[in-house]
């Protein structure tokens, strides 16, 4: 995985040193069709279509049951739950789900195939984008100095 490294300060503690921290980067975005091309092409018994088929009917079945308040553990993957984005009400009388309650969210708690990516995950900076950066910064600077 590729990483870039950014220094930041803590939002709270505007006063502290900023830190050196990393920033995963993306290679792309990976489309259903690319992954299920992954999948078929390193030994699956199943067609494309299938697993489009079978993916489909369970994230419509996950979101009508999310809806009724259901948390969905798909073993390995994880579980899936809702969670609600609300507004506070004055009093427990006053409160109305229509007025108060905001959005519903899907959030994830990571399966075992997901819980210790860092063991199975190869770190190499990108310096691409380090070179680029200081390729523009040392630019500016030229332009400053011969401006003077």
């Amino acid at each position: 995985m590729k990483y870039t490294l950014v220094k930041r300060g803590h939002p709270r503690y505007p006063e502290r040193d900023k830190k050196v921290y990393a920033c995963a980067q993306y290679e792309k975005t990976l489309s259903i069709d690319e992954l299920l091309d992954y999948i078929t092409l390193h030994g699956s018994a199943f067609r494309k279509g299938d697993y489009k088929a079978v993916i489909s009917t369970i994230a419509e079945a996950m979101a009508e049951k999310m809806a009724e308040g259901y948390k969905i553990d798909l073993a390995e993957m994880g579980k899936f739950y809702p969670t609600l984005e609300c507004e506070g009400a004055e009093t427990m009388d006053n409160f109305n789900p229509d007025k108060h309650i905001k959005a519903v969210h899907v959030n994830w708690e990571p399966g075992d195939d997901f819980k210790d990516l860092k063991r199975k995950t190869t770190f190499r900076e990108d310096l691409t984008r380090r070179m680029q950066k200081e390729t523009l910064k040392a630019g500016t600077e030229k332009r400053k100095k011969e401006e003077e």
